[in-house]
This record gives C-alpha cells, structure tokens and sequence, in this order.
C-alpha cells in the first residue's frame, strides 16, 4: 500500500500563472512545487530519458488533490501542447547557432533571463519548494539561484554523472580525459570538465537528491555529497501503452535497432564499426537508428564512408506510437552507450519483446544484468558485440522476447513518481 504523502502547513496562497491550463487551487493544495525544466531545442537533442522521466511522473504529480505544481520551461518546451494539469511558464529564447558551444551559449542566455522573471513567479504562487528534474548546469543552476535567493528547499533528480572509459596511455583519469577518449574537441572536453566540476559544488547546495540508480548515488557519494540526502527512485516504462502498438510490419524488417541521442558518448561510432563487422558476415544485414543530436550529419557521413548506405536507415525524432511500432519490427536493440544514469531506451526495447546487446557499464549492469535477454558486452570491444549480434540473428528470439516483456513489465511509473512525491514533501517538512 502507497504511504499518504506528509501533510505539510504552509501559505494557502492559491498557485497560478498566467500560462497555467489548471483552475485555481483549493486551500487542499498544501504542497506547491515550482520545477525548473529546461532542455534543448530538437536540433541538439531528441526527448531524452530524463525529459520522458519528469513528464511522466508530472502526470501522477498533478493527480494528488495536495499537490500543485507550476513549470518554468523554454519557449518551444515540450509541455505546453501537452493536456497535463499543471501550471505552464515559459520564458522565450531565439538564439542562433551551430555546435556544442553554441549550445551552451543558448543554456546559459536561457538561465539567466529565466531567473529576471523569478521573482514575479514567486510573487504570485508562493511555492514551497524548488524542484529540479534533471541535474544540467541550466537547470541546476537556476534551481540553487532561487533556492538560495528566496529561502526555499531545493530537491534535485541527478540522472547520470559522467564516468567515461580511460583514454588509452593516459597516466590519470579524468573527465577531461573521459572527454577526449571519445574524441571531443580539446575545447569541448574542456568546456564539459568545466561543467562537470562546477555541478558538484551545486549538487552539495540541495537538500534533497534522487538518484536513478544505485550507481549515480555511489558517484555522488564519493564526490562528498551527503548520504543522507541521497533518495534511490528508480526509472519505468508505460508497459500498458507500449503492449497495445503494433508493429510497422508483419515481420522483422530490421536486424538491429538503436535509440537515443546522436551523441559521441551514446558510442554511435562505434555503433558503425560494429554494424560493419555484422555486415561482413551477414552482407544485407539492416540497422535503424532513431534519433537526433549535433553528430547526426557527420555519422551519416561516416556510414556513407565506410559503405553502409544500404545497411543502415535513419529514422529522426518520432512519438512515442511510431517509435515502439520500429522497436516492435525489429531482431535486436543495440545500445553501446559509454555511460547511463539507468536506461529507459533499453527498458522500452525490452517492453518491445526484443533482446538487448549493450556495453557493460555499471547502470545498465545494475537495473538489466539479471535479464536473461539483455547481453553485456565489455566497453568498446566491439568485436565481442558484433558476435553476440550475429549470434542472436542466427537463433530464434521468441523465448528471449517473452523473457524482456516480462522483465520489463515491473517498471511502472506510478511506484516511482509516488517515490519522488514522498522524498519532495519530506523535503519541506524537515523546513517547516
């Protein structure tokens, strides 16, 4: 049985917006939530897990009758065609650019005049506690600035912290060496160290952090962060939903499947090397790969170099009914991720009735390593993956399909925005 959220006694303050879609709170709204979502624009990045996490858990959040929680996201934010009863702020950005600092350039615009428009929000809704669903310098940086400035509690999702694979002959290991064993840029690398130090200074400010996996909350243990304020949640998938698409196509028209950012730390290049070891000895062997990200152009570049066009089919950002029908039409899901906080992509894939060949890092190890249909292959040996690829391709899957619809099947969404609730109100207890 779900325990009762804490009854917490604050301001009865109704908490409304000028964007908000939600009627006027009753005085039963006792625990009022500002979240600070941003994420980037489409051209950096498609909806990643921590996006579907916190959108997710938003609508279990806004069916508690003392719960009422308002959004400040970017302008082209992803809630505001979304019918989820919450309230909506959004802060407008037009900038321009092309690359990772570009990017970050957009980030760091976006923060600083989403926090000239603060203080007004605060005005008017009075919240109790400031809530960070995804542990990015825009996000956490915004968080810490009201919670410091306005007195309140901060709770903060860390989803993943970034712990690469060593760089071959470095003497130390580093997350600037982490960077450029995945050939980054040295400015890129360095901007992300950059980014990386100064999130941990940050983290320390919150009174509370949700981790999704036993192995973000080590990390963050080991980095000096309290223990105590360290809550294990977890991540999950709408099994419901996903069981009740069909597939694009009466038979598996595809032998290897891959979804996520196109990201260099995603192992999307190594994702072609591997491929090209199946096609070696499986020549009309067909990839998909779903996604968008700034690497995107040059990987399909590659994949024309080494020559793959026949082999590999791209496929950007689709909702959620064209992705799982893709998922549902192909052999096997192939993720040689370098690093992840817990892995919604593979959780989909497995709700998809379809085996998984990943890299053997620690947060995939952690939640899928007891899955008999998921194969862990050591982290950039991709000849390992490409025999467990041709493997899987050569025997029959129907057993190993039943077997990851049904691990998949006890991840449910309720159980963890329920877990994140409970760790947020305790957070405005321990204030009060």
């Amino acid at each position: 049985m779900k325990k009762q959220l804490p009854t917490i006694t604050v301001n009865e303050t109704v908490y409304s917006t000028k964007n908000s879609q939600q009627p006027e709170a009753s005085p039963s709204h006792s625990l009022k939530i500002l979240a600070i979502f941003f994420h980037p624009t489409k051209k950096i990045t498609a909806l990643g897990g921590a996006e579907k996490r916190f959108i997710e858990t938003l609508k279990f959040f806004c069916k508690h009758e003392n719960v009422k929680i308002a959004v400040l996201e970017p302008n082209f934010g992803i809630l505001k065609q979304m019918e989820i009863p919450c309230g909506k702020i959004t802060v407008s950005l037009d900038f321009r650019g092309k690359g990772w600092l570009s990017a970050y350039a957009e980030w760091i615009l976006w923060a600083a005049k989403a926090f000239l428009e603060v203080p007004s929000i605060i005005k008017r809704g009075k919240p109790n506690v400031v809530f960070v669903p995804n542990n990015t310098l825009p996000n956490l940086t915004l968080g810490v600035a009201i919670s410091l400035l306005f007195q309140l509690p901060m709770c903060v999702v860390a989803h993943h912290v970034d712990v690469l694979p060593k760089r071959e002959k470095a003497k130390s290991h580093s997350f600037y060496d982490g960077y450029r064993s995945i050939d980054y840029t040295k400015t890129v690398s360095l901007v992300k160290t950059a980014a990386s130090y100064i999130m941990f200074p940050l983290l320390k400010k919150a009174d509370t952090i949700i981790t999704v996996s036993n192995f973000t909350a080590k990390v963050l243990v080991d980095t000096g962060i309290a223990n105590n304020k360290i809550h294990v949640s977890g991540n999950a998938v709408d099994f419901k939903y996903i069981r009740k698409i069909a597939p694009c196509h009466k038979t598996k028209v595809y032998d290897g499947i891959f979804v996520g950012r196109i990201a260099k730390e995603k192992g999307i290049f190594d994702l072609l090397d591997i491929w090209k070891l199946v096609t070696n000895e499986k020549k009309n062997a067909k990839l998909l790969i779903i996604g968008s990200g700034i690497e995107l152009t040059k990987l399909k570049t590659e994949a024309a170099n080494a020559k793959l066009e026949n082999n590999i089919a791209f496929e950007k950002q689709c909702d959620d009914e064209k992705l799982f029908s893709l998922l549902k039409s192909s052999k096997v899901f192939i993720f040689p991720s370098l690093f992840e906080g817990w892995g919604i992509a593979v959780a989909e894939a497995l709700a998809c009735g379809i085996p998984v060949v990943a890299y053997d890092i620690p947060a995939l190890r952690e939640v899928f390593g007891k899955c008999r249909s998921v194969f862990l292959a050591p982290v950039k040996d991709k000849k390992r993956m490409a025999q467990t690829l041709l493997e899987l391709l050569s025997a029959k899957n129907e057993k190993l399909g039943e077997i990851s619809a049904k691990y998949a099947e006890k991840f449910e969404w309720a159980d963890i925005a329920q877990t994140d609730l409970e760790a947020i109100a305790e957070t405005v207890q321990r204030k009060v």
